[in-house]
């Protein structure tokens, strides 16, 4: 798994648009045809988006996914307050 940690403002995004590419997976997003423009800024065609909610109605289904803002799709998805959670750098 691929975890890009890093400040606003240095390419989080386009770089999970290119992984998306590279891997050929669905970019869960808050608001897919905002990110498509903002793909086709970046001259990255070629990938497939999916709102939060759209993909909370497909987690049993197979395929490759990269989630863009994790946070807020927690919120999205479970409707909680996320206030604290670990993760591991391996």
């Amino acid at each position: 798994m691929i975890r890009i940690i890093d400040e606003r403002g240095t390419g989080k995004t386009s770089r999970l648009m290119l992984i998306a590419k590279e891997q050929d997976a669905i970019f869960v997003c808050a608001n897919p045809h905002a990110m498509e423009y903002k793909a086709q800024a970046y001259g990255i065609e070629g990938i497939k988006f999916m709102s939060y909610e759209k993909f909370s109605t497909v987690l049993d289904q197979p395929g490759n996914y990269v989630i863009d803002e994790l946070e807020n799709f927690i919120k999205s998805a479970f409707g909680k307050n996320l206030i604290s959670y670990t993760i591991s750098t391996e």
